[in-house]
Formats: C-alpha cells, sequence, structure tokens
C-alpha cells in the first residue's frame, strides 16, 4: 500500500513538473532547436524533462535533435533508438540539417532516389513545429513540411537540400517523389557547373493555382498541383532547379521564357537520367523518359546541326536551336566541356556564348580535344534513332556530325574498333582512308589544313567492313 501511494506521488509530482512547462516554454525550446541553437543548457533542460516523463517518445526524439545539432552521434543514436522503440511516429525532431548517410535508410521513413553518385533522401510530410511556415511573397501558411537530405558517393553525413513546404492535407501522388528529384537537380546542376548554391533551398506547394511556378533567391513558388503526371513534375522541379544553378544565356525567341537557364535544366537531368541506367526510375517514368529524348533532346540536337551548318552563325538562333547545341556539345564532351564554354563567355548573350566557344576550344586544342560520338547525328531519322547512343555512343556505317575547327593546321586521331575500310572527310574533302582490322581500340591520325574557321561537316564512312568510332581527338597544330 506504502509502495503503491508512492509511485503514484510520484507519478503527480512528474505530471505538475512537465505541466509547469507553459506552451510559451515549450515553443521557445524547439524555436530555439530548429534555429541550431544548442547548448549543454538545453540539452540538460531535455534530459529534466525525459527524466520526469521518460515515456514521451516525442522529447526523445528531440533530444536526438539536439545532439545531431551537436554532431555528438553516439548519444543522437541512443536518444532516437529510444524514440522508436516507443513508437514514435516521424516528426520534425526527427530531421535536423545533417544525418549520418548510414541512419537514413532506416531514420524517420525516407524515401531514396540515386543518380549515379548521388543520393537523396526524402522525409515524409511532417508539422512544422512551434507554428506554420509563412511564405515569403503572398504571406501565406503552410502547416506541413518535408526534408530532402542528399550526399554523394563515399561522404559520411548527408545534409538538407530541401526543405518543401505543403499547405495541403495530403500529397498527390504525382509530385509524390519531386521535392527529392527538386533536390537531385539542385546538387547536380551546382557540382557539375561549378555554381555554389546556400542550400536548404526552399519549395512551397500552393493548395490552389494554374500550375505556374516562380522562383527567386533560395526560394521557389509552386502554385497549384497541376500537372497531373510524375513525368510533368519531375521536368517541372528541374526546370526550377535550372532557373537557380544554371547559366542562363539569352534572350532567345521559341518559348514561352526568353533565357535558357530552366529549359536546359529540363534538358540535361533528362540525358542525366538515362546515363544514370533504368534503377532510378519506374515503368512510368521510363516510357515518358525515352518519348521525351526522341521527341525534344534529340530534336533539338539535330535541328541544331542543321543550322549550324546552313552557315547562320551570325544570326541571333531560335531557342531550341540554343538548347540543341548547348545538348550536342555536352553529349560530344561532357559538361565539362560546356561549362567551360559558358564560364568563359563574357556576358550571358549568344555573341558572348560564341566568343566563350571559340576561347574554349583554342585552349583545348592545344592540348588535344577530345569527342565521344553520344549524339544523334546530323541527318538522323528520328523515329529509328536508337537513344543507347546517348550514352555508348553512334555506331552506324556513315556518321555525319556538325563541328567546328578553326583556320590552319590540325591533326585528327580516331580511336575506333572494328574490321574494313573507314574514310574520314572534313567538308567535301576526304582527309584520311584507313584499313582496320583490330578486335580491340587502335588508333589512327592524319594531319590536315582547315582552309577558314566555322562549321563543317565531319564524317566518318565505312566503305567496307564496319566498326565503331570509340572517340576522336584533334589537335591544333602551329602554323
Amino acid at each position: 500500500m506504502r509502495v503503491l501511494l508512492r509511485g503514484k506521488i510520484l507519478s503527480f509530482l512528474s505530471l505538475a513538473v512537465v505541466c509547469s512547462l507553459s506552451s510559451a516554454d515549450i515553443s521557445t525550446l524547439m524555436s530555439r532547436l530548429i534555429q541550431g541553437s544548442v547548448d549543454d543548457e538545453t540539452v540538460a533542460e531535455l534530459r529534466a524533462i525525459i527524466r520526469l516523463d521518460p515515456s514521451a517518445p516525442a522529447w526523445w526524439a528531440w533530444l536526438g535533435y539536439a545532439h545531431s545539432l551537436r554532431q555528438e552521434w553516439s548519444e543522437a543514436k541512443t536518444a532516437y533508438d529510444q524514440a522508436k522503440q516507443l513508437k514514435a511516429a516521424p516528426n520534425i525532431a526527427w530531421f535536423p540539417p545533417a544525418l549520418p548517410v548510414s541512419w537514413l535508410p532506416q531514420h524517420g521513413s525516407t524515401q531514396t532516389l540515386t543518380i549515379g553518385d548521388l543520393t537523396v533522401w526524402q522525409s515524409p510530410a511532417v508539422f512544422c513545429e512551434p507554428k506554420p511556415a509563412i511564405d515569403p511573397k503572398h504571406g501565406e501558411r503552410f502547416a506541413k513540411v518535408i526534408f530532402v537530405y542528399g550526399a554523394s558517393k563515399g561522404a559520411n553525413l548527408a545534409n538538407q537540400v530541401v526543405h518543401w513546404m505543403v499547405q495541403t492535407s495530403e500529397i498527390p501522388q504525382q509530385l509524390s517523389d519531386a521535392p527529392m528529384v527538386l533536390a537531385a537537380a539542385l546538387l547536380l546542376f551546382s557540382e557539375r557547373f561549378g555554381i555554389p548554391l546556400k542550400f536548404p533551398l526552399k519549395g512551397w506547394l500552393f493548395s490552389k493555382g494554374n500550375g505556374s511556378a516562380f522562383s527567386f533567391s533560395g526560394h521557389t513558388l509552386f502554385y497549384g498541383t497541376l500537372p497531373k503526371d510524375r513525368w510533368s513534375w519531375w521536368l517541372k522541379v528541374a526546370h526550377e532547379a535550372g532557373h537557380h544553378t544554371v547559366p542562363a544565356f539569352g534572350e532567345f525567341d521559341g518559348l514561352h521564357e526568353p533565357y535558357s537557364g530552366g529549359f536546359l535544366g529540363e534538358r540535361l537531368f533528362a540525358v542525366w537520367l538515362w546515363d544514370a541506367g533504368r534503377g532510378t526510375r519506374d515503368g512510368e517514368v521510363e516510357g515518358k523518359l525515352s518519348e521525351y529524348l526522341r521527341k525534344v533532346v534529340c530534336a533539338e540536337i539535330v535541328r541544331a546541326q542543321q543550322w549550324l551548318l546552313q552557315g547562320a552563325q551570325t544570326e541571333k538562333p531560335p531557342m531550341q536551336v540554343f538548347l540543341g547545341l548547348c545538348l550536342y556539345i555536352e553529349r560530344l564532351g561532357g559538361i565539362g566541356l560546356l561549362s567551360d564554354i559558358m564560364s568563359k563567355a563574357p556576358n550571358d548573350s549568344w555573341d558572348g556564348f560564341k566568343i566563350g566557344f571559340e576561347k574554349c576550344f583554342a585552349e583545348r586544342l592545344r592540348n588535344g580535344l577530345t569527342i565521344c560520338l553520344k549524339t544523334p547525328d546530323a541527318n538522323t531519322a528520328l523515329s529509328a534513332f536508337n537513344l543507347n547512343a546517348l550514352r555508348e555512343g553512334l555506331s552506324a556505317p556513315s556518321i555525319q556530325l556538325a563541328w567546328w575547327l578553326p583556320e590552319g593546321k590540325v591533326q585528327c586521331e580516331v580511336k575506333v574498333q572494328g574490321n574494313g575500310t573507314l574514310q574520314l572527310r572534313w567538308g567535301n574533302e576526304q582527309i584520311a582512308e584507313w584499313v582496320v582490322n583490330a578486335s580491340e581500340a587502335k588508333s589512327f591520325s592524319c594531319n590536315f589544313v582547315n582552309p577558314h574557321s566555322g562549321w563543317q561537316r565531319l564524317r566518318f564512312w565505312w566503305q567496307k567492313g564496319s566498326g565503331k568510332i570509340l572517340s576522336v581527338t584533334f589537335s591544333r597544330k602551329g602554323d
């Protein structure tokens, strides 16, 4: 009887102490933690609350959050494990600014997307605490937030990349994975173009709207839940990521925006998804991706080559031609080549891009500029084009590409595998013919004089037999 009475007294005292914390005190404590402010006193305060009510799972999660802010991972794991044992549902306390990569697959009910060496983890939608978030443009309230973390292969810690704020009680299925696609696109563009971005970026999903979006420093606002399919949302968020991290050249005519950053973001993200292989997507997205690559990406690459070969480079191209040219350069020389051209441009106009292009080529040709033919050629019939060539390179009896060279002496080295007679032409002139008998890669080279700077047809023609062009390296020879 005495033991039972003592237990009731202790329980009453614990309840009294916990209740003595006003809602303002709790709100202040949560606000300090969310703002990243944690010291020994804060940790002691959390531990005191837990001692009074050790069966409250939310406080164990907040203790894990506090230790995570201090990167005291052992203590944080102990606290989070205790919260799990008490059947704690995921809430904002599960998602501090950084977490160990090894935790995330089992931490807080996250879902995962991997593209190449990059992995992102998306949390469920949890209530904003201690109060709703307010968007910076319209002042509307957002009750829930989704956190997305990202890390490259080999990293120990994953950092928050996106805070995706939502007003709707249920996230529509078509945009259920849009937050982590946005995070992946932001990280890929930022890294590959060498443009630093302050993370986390905040996305705001308004429950109503016409499907438009608006991006400015550190924020993207999505008005409504249109479109109605996942792939269109993947393109939409990649487009907005492009506004934040892809150099935007313009002004161009032909599409609904005059500057290229968003459109180029869509297209580059699509080809990089294709490069990463089918493990990054399901059948629904796979079909839409293939259609987009064929009808948009490949069509623009072919159109750009044909425009270049018409000798019209003194005129400003339409947007689709400029996008096709950027995609063409990226497929031939990699994102490093495209990024280098853009960084050398003195401004973001078409004329600036041309100056950056010629500067970049002049530098690279001194030591050898290598391209791989992972692109449609200038005469591609898109309906018959094998999309695998975007990853593996062209394999055809006759290949005709647009290529640019300066005036003067040039050395061309072709790495080839096959059996037969291969002819190489620059414009209408035959510059080499080689008998190839190579089951493994073998290099052939020739020297020729380019009569004037500019774009010209580069042709590979198997007169007999067949094979594959593995790479082509151009070097600028002295006069």
